[in-house]
């Protein structure tokens, strides 16, 4: 592409955008004036233009916009949910473990790593199943062969 098509198609754009000074404007009609490819594309340029300008995006109804909220909040307040009895169930069975063992950590001969040792081995205990339990009760609510069955 030559560097006269460039500036050309460049002050067809400002043309068409409505930037282009009145000097930039009779410098494109010179420029085009014998040439139909050109005159051509002008109006090609216009009407995409004039295409562009009128669009509009849909319109959605309030009822998408109800149930999109809805489903958010809902998605939220589950995970949010979870995560605090998770969170809960955890330090209530770490806790009532702690109270189960009141010699093993208060026995001076036991060493402070084994404490800590049996407290974190405990802990990920605990933690695992919890996280097996929730995983049980979400996997109890939805179909058992639902990847097998085709609708």
């Amino acid at each position: 592409m030559s560097m006269n098509e460039d500036k050309i198609r460049v002050l067809m754009m400002k043309v068409v955008d409505g930037l282009a000074t009145p000097e930039e404007e009779e410098t494109l009609s010179e420029m085009i004036e014998n040439n139909d490819k050109w005159k051509t594309e002008l109006r090609a340029y216009r009407k995409i233009k004039e295409v562009t300008d009128n669009m509009q995006f849909k319109e959605l109804p309030d009822s998408y916009w109800d149930n999109y909220w809805a489903r958010i909040y809902r998605r939220t307040e589950r995970g949010l949910g979870w995560i605090l009895m998770s969170v809960g169930a955890v330090i209530l069975i770490a806790f009532g473990l702690y109270h189960a063992l009141p010699g093993f950590y208060s026995d001076p001969n036991v060493h402070i790593i084994v404490k800590i040792g049996v407290s974190a081995a405990g802990l990920g205990i605990i933690i695992l199943l919890v996280s097996i339990l929730r995983e049980r009760l979400f996997a109890r609510n939805h179909e058992r062969y639902e990847k097998e069955v085709e609708r």
